[in-house]
């Protein structure tokens, strides 16, 4: 996905991943835009990446773990978080979150993901 486009979200694949995760996901070469809707409870385990991530939450509320600290992110709030920094999220409700990324998460898009699947 590297040429100039608009996307509309109704039309972008939505890639379920468990029950209670599903993603979108658009990007160029160097910076990645995806959707997520996770129903309460959806848990996405410690990990880190060497993107550096904004979140924001569009509606709902995730709790985050980092450096063991509680972080609350609700509806209208972003949160950074730096590269390669150890985090996990907790959907307190049901959840839709826009994350940026860049560089691109390539794992993502190689489908190399696992430790998102695992989750319930």
């Amino acid at each position: 996905m590297t040429n100039v486009g608009k996307f509309n979200w109704d039309y972008v694949k939505k890639e379920k991943l468990s029950d209670t995760l599903t993603r979108q996901m658009i990007y160029g070469e160097n910076i990645m835009l995806a959707k997520l809707e996770m129903k309460k409870g959806t848990v996405v385990p410690e990990h880190n990446h060497e993107s550096e991530q904004i979140t924001w939450i569009m509606k709902g509320m995730l709790k985050f773990k980092i450096n063991d600290k509680d972080i609350y992110v609700k509806e209208g709030e972003s949160l950074i978080i730096p590269s390669n920094v150890k985090h996990e999220a907790i959907a307190i409700e049901d959840t839709v979150d826009i994350d940026i990324f860049s560089p691109v998460r390539k794992d993502w898009i190689n489908r190399d993901d696992a430790y998102l699947r695992k989750q319930s």
